[in-house]
């Protein structure tokens, strides 16, 4: 993967992120996610509804550093390291 374009390795991890959300929150159509590209870093900020918040975010955060660390051993493929903010929409 270090062979591809930056775009490409953003939008990989981002779809693997998304996959992962999803996969955790009840209302499916409320998640968004957009990237940040640095150099040598990708931000994402993961929206979800309000209603999903602590699904997302587990017992004492437990659920989202363990989707962190999926994304982390992912990123050991690509040239990123990635951060990810989790906020909250009003739906």
């Amino acid at each position: 993967m270090k062979q591809k374009p930056e775009a490409e390795q953003a939008d990989f991890l981002r779809g693997l992120l998304f996959a992962c959300v999803r996969g955790i929150v009840e209302d499916e159509a409320a998640v968004r996610i957009e990237t940040d590209v640095l150099p040598g870093r990708v931000v994402f900020s993961i929206f979800v509804a309000t209603s999903d918040a602590g699904l997302l975010l587990g017992n004492a955060g437990a659920t989202i550093d363990a989707v962190r660390r999926v994304v982390w051993v992912a990123c050991k493929k690509t040239r990123f390291k990635a951060d990810m903010d989790v906020i909250t929409s009003g739906r």
